[in-house]
């Protein structure tokens, strides 16, 4: 595919590294982006506003299969989304960032799309938000994913050392049906797991499967049946803090309280949130966690606009004894900074935005649905060529790192055990290292051979 990327930060020049590979990548970006910024980066660069006619027509935008617009500024996005259509280009992505573009419309990204004839728009904090709720839903988890709307979900979990299945060989531990083991990550490295292989306290595990087996595998691992529930402290009352709060609302169970400093905000999300008690207040206010009872909360999540006091917050949370903290980490540097220091959960909205737009832009035969780990793993789905007799799964010789989590034939989802088939025309969901990319493609192409 030929696509053109317009944006001027960190966004736009993680999406043009993640694409290069397989697509040919045009990037437009400002004239202050320093060019020690775009040497690691195998594209086409020229300088320019992603929202500029003359601009766009540079980067032959009328030519490109697709043209992402993921400048800061919405209204550059918009304008520029709606000028590369003129010019011939076959699909638009936009990234809108201001909750007021979209509510309105009353149903969301999908609205916005169509009202400006954007083919697909994706709005980083109503992402980022859907997947802190998601991960809260699930005990112990640190992240939670969802395929195929749903049908087919990625679960990472840190093992504890009080874990059921610490010290277990996955044989001993018995996976609950309806969910396989596909990766398990220690000292920083990632591996397959096998019958053989024992788990250890520390160690990152992932499970695939529908999500009976997701919350199964959950609760063996933690040793706990309850998914969700309890005391829950939220740290900022954004678009992010909001719509956390609003989902936790409808899932249930939760006894919520929200700390935001603006008095005007506070007034506004008291009258939108129907069960959340909303506090004026500074989250990194040790007098007020204490006196709010912090330390009782079961989960605390910082999602503030400043990467810088989610960690002070985290960091207090821990003091104070919460079990469990999510935080927001916006810049790529800090993800990793936050993780390094102990925090459970780091979740970016610009990680979450660059995952959907990388699932939207590749397709084909197969595609990018997840990177997992900073990049490290892969989720890929891709199609199993036509002239693929019934091949039972165990007999079925993958590259080095490659394991299949789930069949899609038809609108049936299955769940593999060795027995299971892959045949002619089915889909499967693979997990794989990033570097095993490149042959899982090659070989599922001519039929797993």
């Amino acid at each position: 595919m030929r696509i053109v990327i317009g944006g001027d930060d960190e966004v736009a020049l993680r999406l043009a590294e993640a694409l290069m590979a397989s697509n040919e990548v045009v990037l437009l970006v400002g004239h202050d982006v320093p060019p020690s910024r775009l040497e690691r980066l195998d594209v086409e660069t020229l300088h320019g506003s992603v929202s500029s006619p003359e601009a766009l027509g540079k980067a032959r935008v009328g030519k490109a299969d697709a043209f992402v617009a993921c400048a800061v500024e919405d209204e550059r996005n918009l304008v520029g989304c709606m000028t590369a259509k003129r010019l011939g280009a076959a699909r638009t992505v936009g990234f809108f960032h201001r909750r007021d573009w979209l509510l309105p419309l009353e149903r969301g990204e999908r609205a916005l799309a169509l009202s400006f004839g954007i083919d697909v728009v994706i709005w980083p904090q109503e992402r980022l938000a859907r997947e802190i709720v998601r991960i809260i839903e699930t005990p112990g988890a640190l992240d939670v994913e969802l395929f195929e709307d749903g049908r087919v979900q990625l679960l990472e979990y840190a093992v504890q050392g009080t874990s059921p299945m610490a010290g277990k060989t996955v044989r001993e531990s018995g996976v609950p049906d309806g969910v396989v083991l596909v990766g398990v990550r220690r000292a920083g490295k990632m591996f397959l797991p096998r019958g053989d292989t024992r788990i250890e306290a520390g160690d990152r595990v992932f499970g695939m499967g529908d999500r009976r087996g997701v919350r199964r595998l959950a609760s063996s691992l933690s040793g706990r049946d309850d998914a969700h529930g309890g005391d829950l402290m939220i740290i900022g009352g954004g678009s992010v803090g909001q719509m956390v709060a609003e989902g936790l609302e409808a899932v249930g169970g939760f006894k919520l309280k929200l700390i935001e400093t603006n008095p005007a905000r506070c007034e506004e999300l008291s009258k939108l949130l129907t069960t959340t008690l909303v506090l004026e207040g500074d989250g990194t206010d040790v007098d007020l966690l204490e006196n709010e009872g912090t330390a009782q909360s079961r989960v605390l999540v910082a999602v503030t606009n400043r990467d810088e006091k989610n960690l002070l917050v985290s960091l207090l949370g821990k003091q104070l004894g919460v079990p469990r903290i999510v935080t927001r980490a916006d810049s790529p540097a800090n993800e990793r900074v936050f993780e390094r220091v102990g925090i459970d959960v780091v979740r970016s909205a610009r990680g979450s935005a660059i995952q959907a737009a990388i699932a939207e832009l590749t397709g084909g035969r197969s595609r990018i649905l997840a990177e997992v780990e900073h990049g490290d793993a892969r989720v890929i789905e891709t199609e199993v060529p036509a002239n693929l007799p019934p091949t039972r799964l165990k007999d079925v010789r993958a590259p080095v790192f490659a394991i299949i989590g789930a069949i899609l034939r038809g609108d049936e989802t299955i769940i593999p055990r060795g027995n299971d088939e892959i045949r002619g025309g089915d889909r499967v969901v693979v997990f794989c290292d990033r570097a095993a990319e490149p042959a899982v493609r090659e070989f599922f192409g001519r039929g797993g051979a």
